[in-house]
């Protein structure tokens, strides 16, 4: 902190009169609050202090105002804004203060964009409430509001800060999901190439489009913390949306998600909210998020031009009211097409709640998860680690589909390419409450790993016309080597029970597997076994009780 200051202190002997009176009514008026998800505890953050740091002694701080800006909602102040911008990048850089204001902005047509941003650049508002960047009305189908000169401009070293960013999305609706295409994807924020980027503490608003902010390409020292997300989706249409999207190509390394909360505008069953975070690449850290009512909360992908997702951990997180939590694609990519596509993955301590009523006029027949594998993944998981997770479905009349068999707590099964094998998969420590068919489903080649420490509670609760095979606590298909089933706790304590089977095995153990100290408990007298092992009785797995 003592350097902090003293750097600061240094960099104000460069300033101009003018650029030092914003800094000091920065810092008298630029606290800005956050509350953290987990504890509630308000954290206070100086946003000089963090100018400071981001800036060098040299760094030049402006004014929107100073180049013509009003703030008032009504004039356009597009030109100012840009003007402001690039008088600090031809500076060599620095700051661009946004005092409080609503500033309106307008889509250039010929570059589809609003505000062209650059590299070593600070956008810095008083507060993420009182400093907003608005889209103008009927701006129709544009590829951005601020994003780089060229598709492979390096941003590196840009930043926001305390900023709330509004795409006024009633009054530019996405009329169909054709509107979305390649160059008309209505990114809030769009960043192909750079490094050390930090978007902190912003406030991204009534949004309508494919992705609110977007890193996609050669990126790496990402920090995305402390942002709302909210108003997200709710027009007429439906379409495919992630609020972050991060693909980082070659070399892409260290991205940080943590601590943003997300809410759709109409809650469950809200058109256009779709995906909260979409991650592709290495060394991913998506933690203590909360998302509220969205379909899907998060996406962990494994397609990425780098070859592979490697060293991913999804942690802390509270996804509420979805119809699926958290979801892992795990897809060859051009150049890979051997090696594991995700690889030394941790999802941990994360609380899902699934509201299937509420997403089943989108979703219909889909078969909702709360952590599972995209069914028609076709590349291979090694060391995957899904462990204490806490997973119950909170909104669900009873009133299933016949394709609810596949709806499971926790789901790895491939459909389209059953015989991918994977490697080292523990599910471990997790609680799955209510869910319409089993609690643990697996239905793909594995070799080594284990399913342990699990406590299911009333699993089965779908009406669906399906097996009573599905309605168990844990069911195991396909080849196993080298694999445990131990120590889970199976409950059902319903007046009326839902749970038919404790542990179904139509698996073929190719060597070692081995079933023991598993237990049931039901609360009534039904007779319901603990373990079936059904189809393939001489190599199945091994009971060990």
């Amino acid at each position: 902190m003592k350097s902090q200051k003293v750097k600061l202190l240094l960099g104000l002997i460069t300033l101009t009169t003018s650029s030092l009176l914003t800094l000091i009514v920065l810092s008298n008026k630029s606290l800005n609050k956050i509350t953290t998800k987990q504890e509630g505890v308000e954290d206070t953050h100086n946003s000089v202090n963090l100018v400071s740091q981001e800036s060098s002694e040299s760094s030049k701080v402006v004014s929107v105002k100073d180049f013509g800006a009003i703030g008032d909602g009504t004039k356009d102040d597009t030109s100012a804004i840009q003007k402001a911008i690039d008088d600090v990048y031809n500076a060599g850089g620095g700051v661009v203060n946004f005092p409080s204001g609503t500033y309106k902005v307008t889509i250039n047509p010929n570059s589809g964009q609003a505000i062209t941003i650059r590299p070593k650049i600070i956008l810095q508002g008083t507060s993420n409430q009182d400093s907003i960047i608005k889209l103008a009305d009927g701006q129709g189908n544009y590829n951005s509001m601020l994003a780089g000169e060229r598709l492979e401009s390096d941003l590196s070293d840009f930043a926001m800060y305390d900023l709330a960013i509004d795409g006024n999305g009633e009054n530019n609706p996405v009329n169909a999901e054709s509107d979305l295409g390649r160059l008309t994807m209505r990114h809030s924020l769009r960043i192909y190439r750079g490094s050390r980027i930090t978007i902190d503490r912003c406030r991204f608003i009534n949004q309508n489009n494919a992705n609110t902010i977007t890193l996609n390409g050669i990126i790496f020292d990402i920090t995305i913390n402390n942002n709302i997300f909210e108003f997200i989706g709710g027009g007429e249409a439906d379409y495919d949306h992630s609020t972050i999207y991060t693909h980082s190509h070659t070399n892409g390394k260290r991205i940080e998600i943590a601590n943003n909360s997300f809410s759709s505008k109409n809650g469950a069953g809200t058109n256009g909210a779709r995906t909260a975070i979409e991650t592709h690449g290495d060394e991913h850290t998506v933690k203590d998020n909360v998302i509220r009512e969205y379909a899907f909360g998060i996406n962990v992908a494994g397609y990425s031009k780098s070859g592979s997702s490697d060293n991913l951990t999804i942690t802390g997180n509270e996804i509420k009211g979805v119809y699926g939590g958290i979801v892992i694609w795990s897809y060859f990519s051009p150049g890979n097409t051997t090696n594991p596509a995700i690889s030394n993955a941790t999802i941990a301590n994360n609380k899902i709640s699934i509201d299937i009523d509420g997403w089943r006029s989108l979703w219909g027949d889909t078969p909702s998860a709360a952590i599972y594998l995209e069914p028609n993944s076709d590349a291979q998981l090694k060391n995957l680690s899904i462990v204490n997770n806490e997973i119950s479905v909170t909104n669900f009349s009873g009133d299933g589909n016949a394709s609810d068999y596949r709806a499971s707590g926790i789901r790895l099964w491939r459909n389209e390419f059953p015989n991918v094998e994977s490697e080292n998969i523990t599910i471990t420590g997790n609680k799955i409450t209510n869910y319409l068919a089993s609690g643990i489903y697996i239905s793909m080649p594995i070799r080594g790993g284990e399913i342990s420490q699990n406590t299911i509670i009333n699993p089965g609760q779908s009406n669906g016309k399906f097996s009573d095979y599905f309605r168990s606590g844990i069911y195991v298909d396909a080849l196993f080597e080298n694999f445990q089933i131990l120590n889970n706790s199976i409950v059902d304590n319903q007046d009326n029970n839902t749970l038919k089977n404790g542990i179904i095995s139509s698996a073929k153990c190719i060597d070692k597997c081995e079933l023991f100290e598993n237990t049931l408990e039901m609360n009534s007298n039904s007779q319901v076994p603990l373990y079936k092992m059904i189809y393939n009785q001489t190599n199945n797995f091994k009971i060990l009780d």
